[in-house]
């Protein structure tokens, strides 16, 4: 107990420091609802630029009510989230912060640190105007817990148009024909790394082995295995996975453990690398760069046999119990879901708008076309990373473990590792939620 306690007092001194003083004495003071005060991650380039697209259409619906700005810099709110934990544990809640639908937000409701938004999902008709699985992804305890209003699809193969025209390539399809593409890279093209990746963060060994396990077991076996259904020991699906993935390793990138995936994707487009699995915010980037779609670079979804689905990471807003300003923060999520809002958002931000309203014609490039016209008629299923389908107890393990697999690949030790780390983490009974009818 003494141990918990001292973990939250860090969290709520860490969160002093962090938090602007002006932020907390508006924080205190308010009254009469006037302010809004907004916590997120958007902090840099088209991601900021998108932010204020939101800004920009709640103060002309809402001209009464100041936002106040507190943006905390850190990759899926790997910082926000320690700001937020401390805040929220000495009952400072901001008016709404935000969060990834799914296991992580569902951390939050287990905290009781926010309040159900059933009002605002009915009162604009959500449960028609998103797909079944946005919802599912907020729904605990019979309750929405959160206003989703954007996708980004993980599984994307970007790959280097030049060099794979250059030697006949076909994008694969698979993991065993992009086993095949890299052998060939590999030995016509020796100076090139057939496959790129940046591991410095972890997190993209993760996004490979989710496509590889994709490929080899499909979505069902995907989703029983992050929500500990599948017996990591012996399960076939698995197993095959992990061998396909230790097949790959000989074609990665050898300095991997260097680089962050936004170091790899611009000499992909040059043809440093052959090909990469990476998120479509990375094609956000590679636009910036100048470099060109269907020019220098091209993506396709990743894997489309057995079966093509789209790997989905969803930000969602919150209504925070005990915030100071609930009108305001009604209002604020209510704008969210607004499909013009929602549409002017997503083309800045680089991602897609959830909402059916929204034309895929509204996107002028054809990644971001074809990404929504897939998420209207493709299976969706949540990415592990990040907190979306997997436990945040289990993730930051998993991804140590898989990109320690990288330099050492042994099978047997591997399936040990994962099935400990699971039932410590307690996964399955932690997933029930995603299961629920």
């Amino acid at each position: 107990m003494k141990r918990v306690y001292l973990c939250v007092s860090f969290l709520v001194i860490l969160s002093l420091f962090v938090l602007p003083l002006g932020v907390l004495a508006k924080g205190a003071d308010q009254k009469g609802g006037k302010e809004l005060i907004v916590y997120h991650w958007w902090t840099a380039g088209g991601e900021r630029e998108a932010m204020n697209k939101i800004f920009e259409w709640f103060n002309k619906k809402n001209p009464d009510i100041k936002i106040v700005d507190n943006p905390i810099a850190g990759g899926g709110g790997i910082t926000l989230k320690t700001v937020l934990l401390g805040l929220l544990a000495a009952k400072m809640p901001p008016d709404t912060f935000q969060s990834l639908s799914g296991a992580e937000l569902k951390m939050y409701v287990d905290g009781n640190y926010i309040d159900p938004v059933d009002d605002i999902w009915q009162a604009n008709n959500l449960d028609t105007n998103y797909p079944p699985v946005i919802g599912r992804m907020t729904l605990f305890n019979g309750h929405h817990y959160g206003i989703p209003m954007n996708a980004h699809r993980a599984n994307w193969l970007f790959y280097s148009k030049k060099l794979f025209d250059e030697l006949g390539l076909q994008p694969p399809q698979d993991v065993d024909e992009m086993i095949a593409a890299a052998k060939t890279i590999k030995e016509k093209k020796p100076d090139v790394a057939p496959i790129g990746i940046g591991t410095r963060e972890k997190w993209p060994a993760v996004f490979l082995f989710d496509v590889v396990l994709l490929s080899v077991g499909g979505p069902d076996a995907y989703e029983k295995f992050y929500t500990g259904q599948l017996d990591p020991k012996t399960d076939p699906a698995l197993k095959d996975a992990l061998t396909k993935y230790k097949e790959l390793i000989p074609y990665l990138y050898e300095f991997h453990g260097a680089k962050t995936w936004s170091d790899i994707v611009g000499p992909l487009a040059e043809g440093q690398f052959g090909m990469m699995i990476i998120g479509d915010f990375a094609a956000g980037l590679l636009v910036q760069a100048g470099y060109k779609e269907g020019v220098d670079w091209e993506a396709e979804a990743f894997p489309k046999k057995p079966e093509e689905v789209f790997l989905m990471i969803v930000d969602t807003f919150t209504r925070p119990t005990g915030a100071k300003s609930p009108d305001a923060t009604t209002a604020w999520l209510t704008n969210l879901t607004d499909p013009k809002v929602q549409e002017e958002f997503n083309i800045i931000k680089g991602s897609i708008a959830i909402h059916k309203d929204v034309p895929d014609t509204a996107y002028a490039d054809s990644l971001h076309q074809r990404a929504s016209q897939a998420f209207k008629t493709k299976r969706i299923v949540p990415s592990s990373i990040h907190g979306v389908l997997a436990p945040p107890a289990f993730l930051s393990d998993w991804q140590d473990i898989l990109t320690r697999f990288l330099y050492s690949p042994d099978i047997e030790r591997i399936q040990s590792e994962i099935a400990d780390s699971m039932a410590l983490a307690k996964v399955a009974e932690s997933s029930q939620w995603y299961w629920a009818k």
